[in-house]
């Protein structure tokens, strides 16, 4: 006698579609959640730069007696966007002392990776920013400036050909004094009894943004808060237009580094 066949019944097609069906409406669901939780973690990583970068500061403000001293927030009219600016290309150009013509380049938070109290400078990029100025960006512009400011030599071929900028937007060595009209520069110190904000996420254009609906601020006492600011966005200038200043509709983005 021959075995008795076992009849294996396929899947109908009917079947097959609920599944299908089942499987998108739950993947739709925890889409959302998921990406909730991206953003959070992201949200965190980015505190921890901020914190890692004002103690960065504090370190260097007790070695220099000053803070790192930022040529942006010295230029007039003064252009918040520039505050970004790690390192620049000085206005001499090249010239055979390479360690010397990178040294004018450093700017702001570029002085920390410069006189190494930062080691890494992707610290200075948020992993939840996803516009301009990327770390993805630049990584290959520190890698060169750390071979050649570490060697003491480089070459033309190597040495950045642009400004570098990271996602933070740094308050800088002075502030402008409200009782003199803002027209006196007072030098920013860790020791004044105030709570002004010393480091902030980046706000040069809409695409600087790292996060939606608000941004991380670093305080002089080194705490970390989250401003929510959903037209923020709305607020900044897009890709291809000039990056914020000191005035117009941004006057209200400048506020948030004058003391309180």
């Amino acid at each position: 006698m021959e075995p008795e066949r076992v009849q294996r019944r396929a899947y109908s097609l009917i079947e097959l579609l609920v599944v299908m069906s089942i499987v998108v409406l739950l993947t739709g669901l925890l889409l959302p959640t998921l990406a909730s939780v991206r953003d959070a973690a992201n949200r965190v990583i980015s505190k921890s730069n901020q914190r890692n970068i004002g103690q960065a500061i504090s370190l260097f403000a007790d070695s220099h007696n000053e803070l790192p001293k930022s040529e942006a927030i010295l230029e007039s009219p003064i252009k918040a966007g520039e505050l970004m600016r790690a390192w620049t290309v000085p206005e001499d150009g090249f010239n055979m002392k390479y360690a010397s013509w990178l040294s004018k380049g450093f700017d702001g938070l570029g002085r920390l990776f410069q006189y190494q109290f930062i080691d890494e400078p992707e610290v200075f990029y948020s992993p939840g920013h996803n516009g301009a100025h990327r770390w993805a960006e630049y990584e290959q512009d520190w890698q060169n400036l750390r071979q050649v400011w570490t060697a003491r030599v480089g070459g033309h071929d190597i040495n950045p050909l642009r400004a570098i900028y990271t996602n933070y937007h740094y308050a800088g060595h002075v502030y402008w004094d409200p009782s003199t009209g803002g027209q006196r520069a007072q030098q920013r110190s860790f020791a004044d009894p105030y709570n002004s904000v010393l480091l902030s996420d980046g706000m040069r254009r809409s695409s600087d943004l790292n996060f939606e609906g608000g941004l991380n601020v670093l305080r002089m006492d080194l705490s970390v808060e989250w401003l929510e600011d959903w037209q923020l966005v709305t607020a900044l200038p897009r890709d291809g237009q000039d990056a914020i200043d000191s005035g117009g509709h941004a006057a209200t983005i400048w506020d948030i580094f004058r003391r309180q």
